[in-house]
């Protein structure tokens, strides 16, 4: 597995550079995969469609990261590759309705602004992000701390988290506090490395 601690910037200006390689190239898509097939799926693209895409998309960054100038003042990175993955859906729609010879809706990402591609790269980050951190910090807690945890986020009450588990009320405000800011650092962490 990568170390999702190295910094962003570097991996990028290694990929943007002569220094392309397979491990920076393997650091990229462990980070990145996910997060595009995420941003297809919110395009309203199937399953089965959006895997594709998904490595049409990445093939697209290959090629075209070595002319990325990494300026985050200007452009974040975020949007860049949204905007790249936008257009691959896109084509992907333009072709298939071609061969269809039908009609099909291209989605919504076709008359967005700078602004709202901004919003919705930002908003798929942060589900991406959190996905992430909650995997990066499962190893760190026990099962049962865990199942506390996920029953919290499934909605179920402490009373009733003490029940299904059978642990101490108590204990199980204590498991998810450190869940808790465990997460919160993980996800500040890969925040401040990823963002």
């Amino acid at each position: 597995m990568a170390d999702y601690k190295n910094t962003r910037v570097t991996l990028l200006h290694r990929l943007c550079s002569d220094e392309k390689d397979e491990l920076s190239w393997g650091e990229f898509t462990d980070a990145y995969k996910r997060y595009i097939y995420l941003l297809i799926r919110g395009m309203k693209i199937d399953h089965h469609d959006a895997e594709d895409l998904t490595q049409t998309s990445l093939l697209a960054i290959w090629e075209k990261i070595g002319g990325f100038n990494y300026s985050p003042e200007d452009c974040k990175f975020r949007t860049w590759l949204y905007r790249i993955v936008r257009n691959k859906v896109i084509d992907h729609i333009r072709k298939a309705n071609t061969k269809k010879n039908k009609k099909v809706d291209i989605p919504d990402a076709e008359t967005h602004s700078d602004p709202e591609i901004y919003d919705i790269a930002e908003k798929e980050w942060r589900a991406h992000i959190s996905d992430r951190a909650y995997s990066n910090i499962q190893g760190n807690f026990s099962e049962k701390v865990m199942q506390c945890f996920d029953l919290t986020l499934k909605g179920k009450s402490t009373a009733e988290i003490a029940e299904i588990t059978g642990i101490a009320e108590a204990t199980i405000y204590v498991y998810k506090q450190r869940v808790k800011d465990a997460l919160c650092h993980e996800i500040r962490i890969l925040n401040d490395k990823w963002s």
